[in-house]
């Protein structure tokens, strides 16, 4: 009997945010309490600084390296923490040509241009085990084209880089970024999750699905140059709250 096992697969999750880059770029520490290992997503652009935080935590293995898109803001850590701890580097396959091409990954606005390979790259709806915990993938393209979303279903958890954020979404135009594909994949990939999943994201604070739902008009006006958007902007810096500016149609859904 793996009785090792059983308790991991009880154990709470654990999750810890580091702040990196000049894009105040968030990168996840994901563990399960009592486990010998650890799951990094988007080490940003600082591997030893990542690599010294897994050690303070307790950690001497990293089981691997998760990188929502290949994006230099998320990925410039990756390489030095994949050479410190011996961790493998995963991506979605769509994001292969964005990862190898530094002018297509935008490295060298953060230091110097790199471009390099993942050691694996998982496809959509891909379910897999890593460091006790499961994870399933949810294509996400938008942003880029290979953007994917981590789902942990058992903890109520969706990692989603710059997919969405707290009111707002991943910014469309570098390159294969597409505003009707992201808001596609947010209405048809992540608000048909439960509503009480926690949204973490690429940059800025958690979030729910139930929230997201709730304003999504108002993220979509404020990003895709819709003629309220300038307004709505303006009358945010006024000091108006969402609900000020939005009412609901008792279907969860928010109307102007």
């Amino acid at each position: 009997m793996d009785t090792k096992g059983q308790q991991a697969d009880m154990a709470e999750l654990k999750v810890k945010r580091r702040v990196l880059s000049a894009c105040g770029t968030n990168c996840y520490y994901v563990y399960k309490e009592g486990a010998s290992d650890i799951v990094v997503i988007d080490p940003g652009d600082n591997g030893e600084t990542v690599y010294e935080d897994v050690k303070t935590l307790g950690f001497d293995k990293v089981a691997g390296i998760l990188l929502t898109h290949g994006h230099g803001d998320h990925t410039g850590g990756a390489l030095k923490l994949k050479e410190l701890s011996g961790a493998k580097i995963y991506a979605h396959e769509e994001e292969a040509e964005i990862l190898k091409d530094p002018q297509k990954n935008l490295s060298g606005w953060f230091g110097p241009a790199y471009g390099f390979e993942a050691d694996e790259y998982l496809h959509d709806r891909q379910e897999f085990d890593m460091a006790g915990i499961h994870f399933q993938v949810i294509h996400t393209p938008g942003h880029t084209k290979g953007g994917c979303c981590f789902y942990d279903a058992e903890d109520g958890y969706l990692f989603c880089g710059d997919t969405i954020f707290n009111c707002s979404v991943g910014r469309t135009d570098f390159y294969s970024g597409s505003g009707a594909t992201l808001v596609k994949s947010i209405r048809e990939r992540i608000f048909t999750l439960p509503d009480d999943t926690k949204l973490l994201s690429g940059h800025g604070d958690k979030t729910t699905v139930e929230y997201e739902k709730k304003y999504e008009a108002l993220y979509v006006l404020r990003n895709f140059h819709h003629p309220l958007g300038n307004l709505l902007r303006k009358l945010l810096r006024c000091g108006y709250h969402h609900d000020d500016l939005f009412r609901h149609n008792g279907c969860g859904r928010s109307s102007l």
